[in-house]
């Protein structure tokens, strides 16, 4: 089935996302509380970093190819739909195999309500 490829760049934000919860959350599993939110900053910083560099070379290697909207806003607009949808498959998935992850896919959810991109 044909679909935009802003889904699959929306698969790729999520998986910087867990990149970064991950190592988060085993780095401080046995640690103290302070330590998790010390070193969250630096785990959100990464993953916008690396999610805002990935996006903007796969725009600059799309270039003007015919395969996303043209104007800026309908392509955040959609490309914040999929990270979204995204985002609530894997809650559905955290909340049925592994409960202690459940905080990485809700962070991405609130962070897109709070403002994408």
């Amino acid at each position: 089935m044909k679909q935009s490829p802003l889904k699959d760049v929306a698969g790729m934000i999520r998986s910087f996302s867990y990149a970064a919860y991950a190592a988060l959350i085993s780095f401080t599993v046995h640690a103290a509380d302070d330590d998790y939110a010390n070193l969250e900053p630096w785990a959100d910083t990464w993953e916008h970093w690396a999610a805002d560099a990935f996006l903007n070379g796969y725009m600059t290697a799309l270039g003007e190819a015919p395969l996303l909207p043209r104007s800026a806003a309908s392509r955040r607009a959609l490309l914040a739909a999929f990270t979204l949808d995204k985002a609530m498959y894997e809650l559905a998935y955290e909340l049925n195999n592994r409960p202690d992850w459940v905080r990485i896919p809700l962070l991405g959810i609130r962070k897109l309500i709070d403002g994408p991109w």
